[in-house]
């Protein structure tokens, strides 16, 4: 696949690529897919639990941080060796 970039953004990719940060153009373009799949993956959960609270899904703070706690708990909690 060929993908014709601005010239802005080409400039970008190559200041990258001549500091060290990526080994190549095509490296620093999978990084940037990455991110944006990411980014589009977190965009996605951030909209189901909107959709979730307009349902009145919803736990309160007390419970949940009942449940962080109790699950820290669980981690610090010294095994029996």
């Amino acid at each position: 696949m060929k993908v014709d970039l601005p010239a802005e953004q080409q400039a970008i990719i190559e200041n990258l690529v001549s500091s060290g940060r990526f080994s190549s153009a095509g490296e620093a373009v999978t990084e940037g897919l990455r991110l944006l799949v990411s980014s589009e993956r977190l965009r996605q959960q951030v909209q189901e639990g909107i959709e979730q609270a307009d349902r009145g899904e919803l736990i309160d703070h007390d419970t949940v941080f009942g449940q962080l706690r109790a699950m820290a708990a669980a981690t610090q909690a010294p095994s029996g060796h």
